[in-house]
């Protein structure tokens, strides 16, 4: 079975994601003798928004013990042990999002807007490694030149080949409700981020300065645990 990839593309240039800012239209990075920049049909490409693969899963399971279900309903023991639980998560997993990358400085008069460099050919975009190994190198510089002075770099709006890391986060919610003495009580406990995963939200896209390539914050919330108890009557 394979699931089908599908994309995004645009034109936009006012569109961002959690790495990287409105990269802007600024050239025809196809450059042709004769031909107009600024030609937005020429910046049509992968949108920076663009994630082709992303599940969600959101299932709650309720146990099929004591009262009311299937096994243990006459059992006082059974029911105050197994009755009455129930486990629910909330599960996303995608891929990153393209990379729009430009140079440091502005060599060539564009007036206020961004510049972007040239990629050398035959070089990789990526770094290799796992992701605590590419903390500071996710981007590879070397796939990078400065472009000269007055003249358009041929980096195009978007990088779909460099995209950011992945996204992976689960959260848990464990509930028991029992009936004590005539009343409903229930306690719970919400896991947030079960697994600690990092959700990394900035990454240094500005080819030429002392961060490019890096990882440098982490956005959303470490693992963190809640517990909650509620009598009812």
């Amino acid at each position: 079975m394979s699931i089908p990839r599908l994309t995004s593309t645009s034109d936009q240039w006012g569109e961002s994601n959690y790495y990287t800012s409105n990269p802007g239209i600024q050239n025809n990075y196809e450059v042709i003798p004769g031909s107009p920049y600024y030609n937005p049909d020429l910046e049509y490409g992968r949108s920076l928004l663009d994630s082709p693969h992303k599940i969600v899963i959101a299932p709650t399971v309720m146990l099929p013990f004591g009262e009311g279900h299937k096994f243990l309903t006459n059992s006082r023991i059974g029911n105050a042990l197994l009755g009455g639980w129930s486990i629910t998560m909330a599960a996303r997993f995608q891929n990153g999002f393209p990379v729009s990358v430009w140079q440091s400085t502005n060599n060539a008069g564009l007036l206020g807007s961004t510049q972007r460099p040239n990629i050398v050919p035959g070089v990789a975009l990526a770094t290799t490694g796992s992701l605590d190994d590419r903390l500071n190198s996710w981007i590879n510089a070397a796939a990078f030149t400065a472009a000269p002075a007055y003249t358009f770099g041929n980096a195009p709006r978007t990088l779909p080949d460099l995209r950011t890391p992945g996204q992976c986060n689960v959260d848990l919610s464990v509930q028991k409700s029992q009936k004590v003495v005539g009343r409903t009580v229930s306690v719970r406990v919400d896991v947030l981020n079960l697994f600690d995963n990092p959700l990394f939200t900035t990454l240094g896209s500005q080819f030429g300065t002392s961060t490019f390539g890096q990882l440098t914050a982490v956005g959303g919330y470490a693992r963190s645990a809640q517990f909650q108890a509620r009598v009812g009557w």
